[in-house]
């Protein structure tokens, strides 16, 4: 089987012609996971771990206490500005958030926002996006549309799905499309699992 995250796969279907193929190889050839070189690691569960246990946004900062890396040093203070300029003033409490794979044939995409929030009385599901690269409207669309096709049933149906781009304080809530596109998706893992496979051969 051929396990991937959602952030991959977005990025593979975002991807045009050649390019499809470098980012294939790229995951193909990417070592197995390790904790240590999950880049965004200590800022994502330093987040999750602040609202789970109802910290005062302030405590983000202690994120940093234990940083040694020179890149994390430089880039997370600002996302950690970023992110709490974002809560402002908001009421939050912290609900488990819905996890699903996606299963396409010998595929796997891990579909798995990272929050849970009731903000102001409203359930929000919330990926966050960290990257430098802006996350544009396409790209929110797609996650958007797989986590409300996967994630939104039971205690979850009224839930309103997003997107955090944390590098510009911008939440992605809306999208143009619906199940009626999931062909389209179905059809890029297809492409992903057949250039995937030449690899192998």
């Amino acid at each position: 089987m051929i396990n991937i995250s959602l952030t991959d796969f977005i990025d593979y279907v975002s991807k045009i012609g050649a390019s499809k193929f470098t980012k294939v190889n790229q995951i193909f050839s990417r070592e197995e996971y390790n904790p240590a070189f999950d880049f965004w690691k200590p800022l994502r569960e330093g987040i999750i771990d602040s609202h789970r246990n109802n910290r005062d946004k302030s405590e983000l900062d202690e994120i940093l206490n234990d940083l040694t890396d020179k890149k994390k040093i430089n880039r997370y203070p600002a996302l950690i500005d970023n992110y709490k300029s974002f809560l402002g003033r908001k009421k939050t409490e912290w609900f488990e958030p819905p996890f699903k794979e996606w299963q396409i044939n010998d595929l796997i995409i891990r579909v798995n926002p990272e929050l849970g929030l009731e903000i102001n009385g409203k359930l929000y599901v919330i990926k966050l996006y960290f990257k430098s690269e802006m996350l544009s409207q396409n790209k929110a669309d797609l996650i958007l549309l797989l986590m409300n096709n996967k994630l939104k049933k039971g205690d979850f149906k009224e839930a309103t799905f997003a997107v955090l781009d944390v590098e510009r304080k911008k939440m992605f809530e809306k999208t143009k499309l619906d199940k009626t596109h999931l062909p389209l998706l179905e059809g890029e893992a297809l492409g992903f699992i057949n250039i995937w496979n030449s690899f192998e051969k």
